[in-house]
């Protein structure tokens, strides 16, 4: 498992219900989908930044998945709800060396990735 992915993944502020880390309740800022080809565009690398601000609305936190081997986006129904909170946030394995992460959100979105490498950042606004 990659130190960062370890890291956040086992920091107790990750998950505390009304903490400023956490993503429980959280909203969705971006989503940032790469895709990184060689030289005869045949081949690419994907990665996928998601930045949340949190329930408190004073920080902002950014992930970051690379080596992505797949990944499914659920688009919440905006249409009669203009915001959508994070339920559920976990990771697992998915196959040696590959780690899935699963996002529920309210109002029927979802976000599920499997990737290889992890970082993430925490920032006060």
């Amino acid at each position: 498992m990659p130190k960062a992915l370890r890291d956040y993944s086992t920091d107790v502020d990750s998950y505390v219900l009304h903490g400023a880390k956490t993503l429980h309740d959280s909203r969705m800022l971006s989503a940032v989908i790469e895709n990184a080809y060689d030289e005869s565009f045949s081949n690419a690398v994907s990665s996928i930044e998601l930045k949340f601000i949190d329930q408190l609305f004073g920080g902002k936190t950014t992930l970051r998945y690379a080596d992505v081997s797949s990944y499914h986006l659920k688009e919440m129904d905006l249409d009669l709800n203009r915001h959508a909170d994070v339920l559920v946030h976990e990771f697992s394995i998915a196959k040696q060396d590959i780690f899935r992460r699963r996002i529920i959100f309210d109002h029927l979105g979802e976000i599920e990735i499997e990737f290889r490498k992890f970082s993430y950042m925490w920032n006060e606004l």
